[in-house]
Order: C-alpha cells, then sequence, then structure tokens
C-alpha cells in the first residue's frame, strides 16, 4: 500500500488566474493572478511537508519540488521569487503580504 502523497498543484485555470490545489482535491486552496504569486501562495504546504508540482499554461508538468529537498538546502524555485518580489514592489505589496493574502 503507497503511503499519503502530500502534494501540491499549480495549476492555470481556463477563466483566467492561478490556483494552488492540492492533490485529490476538487477546489483550489486559493487562486491567484498570476503564476508566480501562486507559487509564493504554496511556500506554507512547502513547510508542512508537501511536494510542489508546478504546471505550465498547457498542463504539462514544468518543475517538481520535493518538500524535504526544499526546506534542507533553501532551494530557489527558479527565480519565481525574484520576478514575485518584483512584481510586488510594482503593485505596493511585500512578498510577505502577497503569500499571506486570503
Amino acid at each position: 500500500m503507497q503511503a499519503d502523497i502530500k502534494r501540491v498543484h499549480i495549476i492555470s485555470r481556463i477563466n483566467g488566474g492561478w490556483a494552488v490545489l492540492k492533490q485529490g482535491a476538487s477546489r483550489a486552496v486559493k487562486v491567484y493572478p498570476t503564476r508566480e504569486e501562486a507559487v509564493l501562495g504554496s511556500y506554507p504546504f512547502l513547510q508542512l511537508g508537501y511536494d510542489l508540482v508546478i504546471h505550465r499554461k498547457d498542463g504539462s508538468v514544468e518543475q517538481f519540488k520535493k518538500a524535504a529537498e526544499t526546506a534542507l538546502s533553501g532551494v530557489s524555485l527558479d527565480g519565481l521569487e525574484k520576478k514575485a518580489a518584483t512584481k510586488s514592489r510594482q503593485n505596493g505589496t511585500t512578498i510577505s503580504n502577497a503569500s499571506k493574502q486570503k
């Protein structure tokens, strides 16, 4: 029997925006206007031991990050934090605010 897999997916939505979706769930945890903001919004799940699967707009998998690897090495998610920081400065918000928005 396979252990419970804890994964969260960042997926593009048909009607716009990007969703943070727990694997097996039918509803998104939260929807964000940009992919970068959705990645930032997924960080609390990484800290809770969830693996992160980031999808391209077409639905294919672009990145897969294991929670343990990310937590242990402080791995950057390929510059997505930088992009989000730049975007949030342009919008007048901080990264910590962007990831905590409900």
